[in-house]
């Protein structure tokens, strides 16, 4: 009985509704953009989801979590760059479409750092916040934001995101293109679908 109570209440805790959007059934968009020392550099290319958070290769992230692990709280930067095959560290950005953009490398004859920022774009595009480290926990806060992932010169602030991320952004539906979890295991080295 008590192994039984206790397997109950892991359950419960794993399906429960999270108290913050997004929740499962909820979808939103938001725009992202990479920059390597204000060139924009190629939008992921993965069809991976294993959560609900991920792209289409169109430069949006689409949210709209499968499960609890995805929502509320959880709904971090980090569902979308395990699901693109990227990590974003202070010291480099690492995606499978650009290689590796490293601070270290400078931008010109200028020291570089590795940056996040979150736009507002509606009704205008404005600079919400900058985050300089623990990218992975960004947590996405609601529907119609917009992400800039830059290594730019020190002490500056990334920039806008890019009129192609914001068109795709005015472009995307309420509609999930997908309805089933697409594991990373199922995702070859381009980003395709394995045998599909």
């Amino acid at each position: 009985m008590i192994i039984l109570g206790i397997g109950l209440v892991v359950v419960a805790r794993a399906n429960r509704e999270p108290a913050a959007p997004p929740r499962i059934g909820d979808h939103w968009h938001s725009a992202y953009s990479i920059y390597d020392c204000g060139e924009e550099v190629p939008f992921f290319q993965s069809v991976a989801d294993p959560d609900g958070i991920h792209s289409h290769r169109d430069s949006v992230v689409h949210i709209h979590p499968f499960n609890s692990s995805a929502t509320g709280g959880d709904a971090q930067m980090s569902v979308l760059l395990e699901a693109m095959f990227a990590t974003v560290t202070p010291e480099a950005i690492t995606t499978r479409e650009a290689g590796t953009i490293s601070a270290a490398d400078g931008c010109g004859d200028q020291a570089a750092v590795i940056k996040v920022a979150r736009y507002a774009v509606d009704p205008e595009v404005e600079l919400i916040s900058v985050f300089d480290d623990d990218f992975g926990s960004i947590p996405f806060l609601q529907n119609r934001e917009a992400f800039v992932i830059a290594k730019v010169p020190a002490g500056e602030d990334p920039p806008p995101p890019s009129p192609i991320a914001l068109a795709a952004l005015d472009a995307s539906t309420g509609t999930p293109l997908d309805s089933q979890p697409v594991p990373l295991d199922l995702v070859d080295e381009d980003g395709n679908l394995i045998n599909g």
